[in-house]
């Protein structure tokens, strides 16, 4: 790493500065696990992942989720390899700056920002939708485009207003809703499993039917249903603890909800006897629940749903916030965008300057005529190469980081390698063969947003160089010997506002 590219001298100190405007110490385990639980919104997926893998899969589609598993946790571990050593608000953004320096530290949290941001999108129309739908059956007209738009407006504002009252709110109730829907879900299931038993219809263990790149492209598919997994990291100012807190949360999601994703896709297949009559349906739980008794809670699953498409608003925006507070701490964006509300704590601006992103984008398409399932498509492509691009860069990164602090080792090189030989991969099967369009044109456009963003980073770096010093220099410090915790606050002779040590950390290396 070059002189220039870091800002800092042979031998110089890194700057290692504290941040001090979040809730720090506020989160415990299951709230740190509620954020990435949240963040990939399991019960949408598992409503409507599994019918697009099984078309390419076959009976072989839940395969395609347990390889996705093992790639998905191969990222989290690498993840953990840096969350175990420092945390901060600026999750992969912060992470990458300690591998690759400044400029892949941008690439990554740009990333990251755009992936947030995108997949929140993702959120409010399928929270309109299947909200729409639930109304519908009660009598009110909410499926028509206006009634789509306004339900668009209330679920960007409405996620926008818990996400700045209060990081613990917002967790909390995202935890609730997925637990809500989650449940609703599982219920059709479970019944579809018990009325046809584990064996019956087409195998799905003999592969019979399935292909080699079916099961390939299946995999590529499947991991899209997790991005979002890591969004944990971003709490490192919030989380209790957060150098055990956010490992066990990144991997611990990866596991628990690709476990889902195996049960769901195995007996969706197995509820519409085959791959072939699942790929035909359009809304496969609800389906099932009319075909097993149980049409009477398809209302239910509706809602269900639609907590899940909620709660990845709520979750994306308090994300896609803190990589921004971040930067803007360490002036590679506006400065505006690391203050935090006095009263709340969360990062009030960040959060105001994407929820119209997120709200008005869908709105704007669905209003001149885009077919919203379309932007669903559209909008969780882009997201989900935003994502792509900063998991590879914190793969990468990795050997380097270890390195620089004296704790390189084979395992996590050759961990690396494998994280970012499979990420390439899934970058190669999104783009190849070409798609159709307007398909072929989404990689152009994430390159085009990449592009804008790396344009303001390079002119902040050409008009004030001395910013490269604190880029993914926020780092929320260990607590000094003989402090004493209470609750979300800790005491000590020399402490922060809110409790942080305004000593250096100890170890240079950091």
């Amino acid at each position: 790493m070059s002189t220039q590219e870091t800002g800092r001298q042979p031998g110089e100190e890194q700057p290692v500065r504290s941040d001090r405007g979040l809730a720090h110490d506020s989160m415990t385990q299951l709230e740190v696990m509620a954020q990435s639980v949240a963040a990939i919104a399991p019960s949408a997926v598992m409503a409507s992942l599994p019918v697009l893998i099984a078309l390419y899969a076959g009976p072989a589609a839940w395969m395609s989720f347990v390889a996705a598993i093992v790639v998905v946790v191969l990222v989290g571990l690498c993840v953990a390899q840096f969350a175990r050593r420092f945390a901060s608000s600026g999750s992969l953004y912060s992470y990458v700056a300690r591998g690759l320096g400044p400029t892949g530290a941008f690439a990554a949290g740009w990333g990251l920002v755009i992936g947030y941001t995108c997949i929140a999108m993702v959120g409010v129309i399928g929270t309109g939708l299947y909200l729409g739908n639930f109304l519908e059956t009660l009598g009110l007209p909410a499926t028509s485009t206006i009634g789509y738009v306004v339900l668009f407006v209330i679920a960007a504002v409405g996620a926008a207003a818990f996400a700045i009252i209060g990081i613990k709110i917002s967790t909390r109730l995202g935890l609730v809703l997925e637990i809500i829907s989650v449940t609703a879900v599982l219920v059709v299931l479970v019944v579809v499993l018990a009325r046809n038993g584990i064996a019956a219809g087409p195998s799905q263990f003999s592969f019979e039917g399935a292909s080699f790149d079916g099961v390939t492209f299946g995999i590529v598919l499947a991991v899209l249903g997790f991005v979002g997994f890591e969004s944990a990291a971003s709490l490192g100012a919030e989380a209790r603890d957060p150098h055990r807190t956010i490992p066990r949360a990144v991997v611990g999601s990866a596991l628990i909800v690709g476990g889902l994703y195996v049960f769901a896709t195995y007996t969706s297949v197995l509820g519409f006897d085959g791959p072939e009559n699942l790929s035909a349906s359009t809304a496969p739980i609800s389906d099932l629940a009319e075909q097993n008794g149980l049409g009477g809670l398809t209302w239910i699953v509706d809602l269900g749903v639609t907590a899940s498409f909620f709660a990845v608003i709520i979750a994306s925006i308090n994300a896609a916030a803190r990589v921004l507070y971040t930067m803007g701490e360490e002036d590679v964006l506006p400065a505006a965008l690391g203050q935090a509300h006095r009263t709340h704590k969360t990062p009030h601006v960040a959060i105001a300057v994407i929820a119209p992103v997120v709200g008005l984008v869908p709105v704007l398409l669905v209003a001149t005529g885009t077919a919203a399932f379309n932007v669903i498509g559209y909008a969780g492509t882009l997201g989900t190469f935003g994502y792509m691009l900063a998991y590879l860069l914190m793969a990468a990164s990795l050997p380097f980081f270890l390195r620089r602090r004296g704790e390189a080792n084979p395992l996590s090189t050759v961990l690396a390698v494998v994280v970012v030989v499979a990420l390439l991969y899934v970058f190669f099967k999104n783009v190849w063969p070409v798609p159709p369009s307007p398909y072929n044109l989404l990689p152009w456009i994430f390159l085009a947003v990449l592009v804008l963003g790396l344009a303001w980073y390079f002119s902040v770096r050409v008009r004030n160089p001395e910013v490269l010093r604190e880029v993914g220099m926020m780092e929320e410090e260990p607590l000094p010997p003989g402090t004493v915790q209470d609750g979300a606050r800790a005491r000590d002779d020399g402490a922060g506002p809110l409790g942080r040590s305004t000593d250096r950390d100890p170890d240079p290396r950091r």
